[in-house]
């Protein structure tokens, strides 16, 4: 009995690690693409898209919007499941080690249900992946950060796990840098290619283009962060609940707040959105970003809507934010006359204060011979 007892005691321990610790990273990150939905026409829109397996994958996944919140929903649900399995082990065989049996039985389930929820293959949840495979997991906990704006956290991340050559995990980095204000001093910290070292330029699958929705609401380009959340919820059946946040805060920004109030609807019907609104203070200042002459986007060139985007915004952290942007991407580009012009604009305002960073100033006087 006490044996038991002992045995039920370091499986739920092992059980709270593996969930609280190995899987919440995958399982975060899942929830944010698929949650569960309380109203009768989207559980049989989800029935008829994603099928009974994807709803109940679904309903499990809510529960990681809050991380300890599903660590011991799963952990009490593969206990009771334990239970269940050394009840009926019993019935067979009345063996002193049926318990043991019944633990590993239902560690290997809980490894093998995660890997199912997650899309993550079981070797990599318990670290025995290859080296890429190990960066798409870490890849996913820069994305959980960066979702909920934990700057330092992404670049404590990549300072562990330096040098930093995945070019993913760069944007991810070059990202939390700009919003803490640091690039412009720690641009070539780590290694950088060009351009795509700040934003990625390939779309090879929805959580790609969901991250260039990130950097673009960073830079303070609004349209094109919304277009690729758009786009790519749509791949995931207008249910991302992630998505349909970032669709809120720039509809909002356009003063489009019918549409806004019909994705709130929708997040309205799950467990953990249900009371969410964005950041009054968020959308004020974004709402500066918004270009004057209602060009189309990116009609000018990327760099020139970033300008644009900066002078819109002067004497706010936005504006700070978005020339770390463009400094950055000017250098990354050789485009010398430019990154001069941006300089002598800018340079000793409150935006871009003298000394500027230090890339920039060394680049600075390079090209100007001081």
């Amino acid at each position: 009995m006490v044996k038991s007892i002992s045995t039920y005691i370091v499986y739920v321990a092992l059980l709270l690690f593996f969930f609280g610790y190995v899987a919440t990273p995958v399982l975060q990150y899942a929830e944010g693409w698929q949650t569960f939905y309380y109203d009768c026409d989207y559980l049989a829109m989800m029935h008829s898209s994603i099928g009974i397996l994807g709803c109940t994958k679904a309903f499990l996944l809510q529960f990681f919007a809050h991380p300890w919140h599903g660590t011991i929903f799963m952990t009490l649900l593969m206990l009771i499941f334990m239970i269940v399995v050394n009840t009926l082990l019993q019935i067979f065989k009345k063996k002193s080690y049926i318990t043991i049996i019944s633990a590993v039985i239902c560690i290997v389930t809980a490894v093998s249900l995660t890997s199912w929820m997650t899309n993550v293959p079981s070797r990599d949840l318990i670290g025995l992946g290859s080296e890429g495979e190990k960066r798409s997991v870490i890849y996913m906990q820069l994305s959980n950060y960066i979702r909920h704006q934990q700057w330092n956290e992404v670049i404590q991340l990549c300072n562990e796990n330096s040098p930093v050559t995945n070019l993913l995990h760069q944007n991810c980095l070059n990202m939390a840098l700009a919003e803490k204000c640091q690039l412009g001093d720690k641009l070539s910290n780590e290694p950088v290619k060009d351009i795509t070292s700040i934003y990625i330029n390939q779309i090879q699958s929805p959580e790609i283009a969901c991250l260039l929705s990130d950097l673009y609401f960073s830079f303070g380009h609004i349209a094109q962060s919304q277009r690729y959340a758009f786009e790519t919820n749509e791949k995931m059946y207008n249910l991302s609940p992630r998505l349909l946040q970032r669709l809120i805060e720039t509809n909002l920004i356009y003063g489009q707040k019918e549409v806004a109030d019909k994705y709130l609807l929708i997040l309205s019907k799950t467990l953990y959105y249900k009371d969410w609104k964005p950041s009054e203070t968020l959308i004020a200042e974004k709402r500066k970003c918004i270009f004057d002459d209602n060009r189309f986007s990116g009609i000018k060139g990327l760099d020139d809507d970033l300008l644009q985007v900066a002078r819109n915004t002067r004497g706010t952290r936005q504006c700070q934010i978005t020339l770390q942007y463009l400094g950055s991407l000017y250098m990354l580009a050789n485009y010398d006359s430019l990154f001069v012009k941006m300089a002598d604009e800018f340079s000793g305002s409150k935006d871009l204060p003298k000394p500027m960073p230090k890339y920039f100033q060394s680049y600075y006087n390079h090209l100007t011979k001081k």
